[in-house]
């Protein structure tokens, strides 16, 4: 499921980045900062899978010893983004709206909670209600790119 999630994240992160086409003046520095996301979500990609597949691998075990760095690394996703939205624009980032100022806390929080936890329910849930989420908030705050 976590495959499933981190790739849609991925693609939002291209979309939102995408958002930056316009800016004028460009540094050094705003450039190492938003490659910093995409690092972050090939991090979390390379953690999902084992250097060596087998027929025998054991994704669930991988998983479960790998999962306090996947999602403390998780858990800065949202933190960048709530940097890089108002970077643009403190307009843009008012125009987010409330699901936004809601999203940032709440997913940041249910990382923190996945690094802190082993509980098979607790991801079982979280890679769920993720993709959930997720997909209801592209659907609300950004199907249309603006």
């Amino acid at each position: 499921m976590w495959v499933a999630n981190v790739f849609l994240f991925l693609a939002l992160e291209w979309w939102v980045l995408f958002r930056w086409q316009t800016q004028q003046e460009w540094n050094f520095y705003l450039f190492l900062f938003l490659l910093a996301s995409p690092t972050v979500v090939f991090l979390l990609c390379v953690m999902l899978f084992p250097e060596k597949l087998t027929e025998e691998t054991d994704f669930k075990s991988h998983f479960f010893k790998r999962n306090r760095w996947f999602f403390a690394l998780a858990a800065l996703l949202p933190l960048l983004d709530f940097i890089d939205t108002p970077l643009k624009s403190v307009d843009h980032l008012l125009a987010q709206g409330p699901a936004y100022f809601l999203t940032i806390p709440l997913v940041s929080i249910l990382c923190v909670i996945g690094a802190a936890t082993d509980n098979e329910k607790y991801h079982k849930f979280f890679s769920v209600f993720f993709l959930v989420y997720i997909v209801a908030f592209i659907s609300i705050n950004l199907s249309v790119l603006a």
